[in-house]
């Protein structure tokens, strides 16, 4: 069965980076997936300031956005359309016409009827760590968060190793995650399920239940276990990964709704921040 995936564009002030929109149309490709882009169209509210129209022209600062936006998504639907059909994938290009800030607001009722949704992240960048939080804790689904730096071009070269490393500590994010990431999971070379020591207890029984799990589906797969020490459970996980030159990581992301502000837990926190590689994060 083929999945459908959103793919959200944002195109003020910044535009997406093309190098992580073409590992999500990579990733597309290799699962066969259809592909539903989203291409932000700021719409600037009315600037009711006299003083400020005759000092600074804020009407025409603006129009300015606005037509930067504009031109942005245009010249990012003409690049999607042709990367999707050289890639042989499925796209829908549409346009969301938000205030700056509220692009989430429209994102996060069309990703409840998708299988995943796939966020470029600059974790340096407030209002896209808020649009990405937003599809991980309201969406009701998985979320791929590629950084800017995902370079492994998976449909082209299908040739080269597919590796997967799953955070599990047997508690419920986890579990979600792991059999929301499955479509990919049966794709891959090698899935190694990663418990962090100086976190807490893993019962060895889920473990091999989860081995089970992946033996059922004909994926291969082992255990590895690394102590935290002194860093940080995010940073432990994202160490590993790298350093098994695994090209996606599987987590669980804990976080919860306070006075309307979220505040995360310490893995997703440290992930949102600084990726390093593709995640996959299920609340």
């Amino acid at each position: 069965m083929s999945m459908n995936i959103l793919l959200p564009i944002a195109t003020y002030p910044d535009v997406t980076s093309k190098v992580g929109l073409g590992y999500a149309l990579g990733l597309s490709a290799r699962l066969s997936a259809s592909v539903t882009a989203i291409v932000q169209e700021v719409d600037i509210a009315p600037i009711n300031s006299a003083l400020g129209e005759a000092l600074l022209g804020l009407s025409k600062m603006a129009a300015d956005a606005e037509a930067h936006s504009r031109e942005n998504g245009a010249s990012m639907g003409l690049w999607l359309r042709e990367r999707a059909q050289n890639l042989g994938v499925d796209l829908d290009v549409r346009t969301v016409r938000c205030r700056p800030e509220a692009f989430a607001d429209g994102l996060v009722p069309l990703s409840r009827h998708h299988d995943l949704a796939i966020a470029v992240l600059d974790g340096s960048d407030p209002q896209r760590r808020a649009d990405t939080e937003a599809l991980i804790f309201d969406s009701g689904g998985p979320v791929l968060v590629v950084p800017l730096t995902a370079v492994v071009p998976v449909a082209e070269q299908r040739a080269a190793p597919f590796n997967v490393i799953v955070a599990w500590d047997g508690g419920r994010a986890a579990s979600r995650a792991l059999r929301d990431a499955m479509p990919l999971l049966v794709l891959a070379d090698l899935v190694s399920i990663l418990t962090v020591g100086d976190d807490k207890v893993v019962d060895p029984a889920g473990i091999a239940g989860v081995q089970a799990l992946l033996d059922h589906h004909g994926v291969r797969n082992k255990h590895l276990h690394q102590e935290r020490g002194t860093a940080s459970t995010g940073d432990t996980l994202q160490a590993v990964a790298v350093n098994h030159d695994a090209n996606l990581l599987v987590m669980g992301a804990y976080g919860r709704n306070r006075l309307q502000e979220f505040v995360l837990g310490g893995a997703t926190r440290s992930v949102l921040h600084g990726p390093r590689l593709p995640i996959l994060l299920s609340h």
